[in-house]
């Protein structure tokens, strides 16, 4: 019996985060229904050019493999229509929970807000995932992920540090901030309920996610007055000791020799005990240590760094492609990538 089997979860979410926080819920055994909008032609067209949807052999593939809607049904309701709204309605009288990600005000316009629902349904789970959350100044603004990290202050954190921030991949807002974040949250609502009886309303603002996530750096800047610097800290780029590193055949090796007894290991492994009392070096010398630390791993591939390292007590890592993340041995034993048949499917 999977963690959730028996909650009901109703969907109403059309963008990564709100998706990936239902897909978790999925994951841990819910009855996830989307409640998708029916489609005209134009919108059709236009979310197949986004996909990279060409034909449609892709069309199938593509639907059988968006993780983000596996383990959901679906239905498709027009909730402009008061005959859908009454069939939602009915949906909610039996729901542990409601997930949406408009723009605050908009269920409320559509017939299906945290009130209306928990008029008829008292016990309902209500999760709202929006950019900013459902009140304050910014609550009405549009934004993707990099906008939120932006207003959090994490992406003025990552980058080099005499250049311009660098854009990551939109995980730490909508799959983190909104996504995990909701799920969470959802989840301590349903442990309440068991509690009280009654449900809530749980509004995850993603920005806000993200801020919750930097806690650690801002309590150092906030009680140990120590600035956070992109590319100037430790754990983002200014340490030689915890960085990337270019190999011999043009990958990149990642190191975090934090600890003394790492840092001696790494040393010592290398051939370079003239290193071992400069691990915080700065100025001048902290560049030699970063360049000795370079020159050293062009000598050897990304792989043959990893065969000498991985078990001389040291945190290193290869940087993997995506492909090669999915190919690694670990991850297929950990069961991290499974292979399902799916009717109907080609394969390859």
């Amino acid at each position: 019996m999977q963690a959730l089997e028996g909650i009901k979860v109703l969907d109403f979410c059309r963008n990564a985060p709100g998706m990936f926080c239902t897909m978790v819920l999925a994951d841990l055994g819910a009855d996830v229904l989307m409640i998708e909008r029916p489609m005209d032609e134009a919108r059709s067209a236009y979310e197949k050019i986004v996909a990279g949807i060409d034909g449609v052999e892709d069309e199938r593939r593509h639907a059988a493999f968006n993780a983000l809607q596996r383990n959901k049904r679906s239905i498709a309701l027009n909730l402009k229509e008061p005959e859908a709204q009454k069939i939602f309605h009915k949906l909610a009288e039996t729901a542990d929970v409601v997930v949406e990600g408009f723009r605050p005000g908009v269920m409320d316009r559509l017939g299906a807000g945290f009130k209306t629902v928990r008029s008829i349904n008292p016990r309902v789970v209500y999760c709202s995932v929006s950019g900013y959350g459902q009140d304050g100044p910014y609550s009405q603004m549009a934004g993707h992920d990099i906008n939120y990290i932006s207003f959090a202050g994490a992406l003025g954190l990552i980058g080099p540090q005499d250049g311009r921030p660098s854009i990551p991949l939109n995980l730490i807002a909508d799959y983190a901030g909104g996504g995990l974040c909701g799920a969470v949250g959802i989840l301590s609502a349903l442990m309440a309920r068991e509690k009280t009886g009654a449900g809530q309303y749980v509004d995850i603002a993603m920005s806000e996610g993200v801020l919750y996530m930097l806690s650690g750096l801002v309590s150092d800047v906030l009680s140990r007055g120590i600035p956070a610097e992109r590319g100037g800290n430790r754990l983002n780029g200014g340490a030689p000791y915890y960085n990337v590193y270019r190999t011999k055949d043009g990958k990149y090796f990642s190191i975090a020799a934090i600890e003394p007894w790492f840092w001696e290991n790494l040393c010592r492994a290398l051939d370079r005990e003239d290193l071992l009392p400069h691990q915080d070096a700065a100025g001048e010398k902290k560049t030699e240590v970063e360049q000795a630390l370079a020159e050293a791993f062009l000598t050897k591939t990304r792989d043959e760094w990893f065969e000498t390292l991985k078990d001389a007590n040291i945190s290193v890592g290869k940087v993997y492609s995506l492909e090669e993340a999915l190919d690694d041995p670990h991850a297929q034993q950990r069961g991290m990538v499974l292979e399902i048949e799916a009717p109907g499917i080609p394969e390859g």
